[in-house]
């Protein structure tokens, strides 16, 4: 059974679930304006690796929080004009609730949630809903995302679809095909975009590859 959450207590469970995320971090909410707190969670949740996806829809992000957000290598930003839901997820617990991520909201709003075990089955089926959001949104640039858990390249750091099979982006994939080096050492992780030592045939660094279960 999910645990009732007050405003209070909501907003503290938010913010445990990014600060606790240790590989995935999924936020879901129609109206945006982070926290000086929330932000800083974030920007640790991307120093430690977290690939996290943010959804919002309503309202244009003031300039300072697009460029707080374009900071943070391991977020992929996306828009869903007809999104109301929200719901705020890690590897182990999640938050559905009335809150937005939205600092007038924690400060003023009476709001209410509820707390998710991920071996609850609720958790299973609202990621599926996620999913689906994640799928029917936009990327930050209007357009469909070729991939829905996207990659980086491994030489540029360029944000390409996720497939270690083909980790390069056409420019550089272009010119490592030239020499066909599997051996060649490149700069990035393909999963979390972080400087790392990787190379064609493997093309994610340590961490990730443990995170993946490789």
């Amino acid at each position: 059974m999910g645990t009732f959450l007050t405003t209070h207590g909501t907003a503290f469970h938010i913010e445990q679930i990014i600060a606790q995320a240790r590989a995935r971090l999924v936020l879901i909410c129609p109206y945006l304006q982070l926290s000086k707190t929330l932000l800083e969670r974030l920007q640790d949740a991307d120093r430690n690796g977290v690939k996290t996806t943010l959804v919002y829809g309503k309202s244009e992000l003031s300039r300072d929080q697009q460029g707080a957000l374009q900071q943070l290598r391991g977020l992929t930003l996306y828009f869903l004009q007809n999104l109301h839901a929200k719901c705020y997820f890690n590897e182990k617990q999640m938050v559905i609730t009335s809150m937005n991520l939205y600092e007038f909201s924690e400060k003023t709003n009476r709001e209410m949630g509820v707390l998710v075990e991920s071996t609850e089955s609720v958790y299973e089926e609202a990621v599926k809903e996620a999913r689906s959001i994640v799928a029917a949104a936009t990327g930050e640039h209007g357009t469909r995302p070729k991939d829905d858990d996207p990659g980086f390249c491994i030489r540029c750091s360029k944000r390409i679809a996720y497939d270690p099979d083909v980790p390069y982006c056409e420019r550089c994939g272009e010119v490592w095909s030239q020499f066909e080096n599997e051996n060649y050492r490149e700069e990035y992780c393909h999963s979390c975009g972080r400087a790392a030592e990787t190379r064609m045939n493997r093309p994610l660094c340590s961490r990730c590859y443990r995170e993946e279960g490789y």
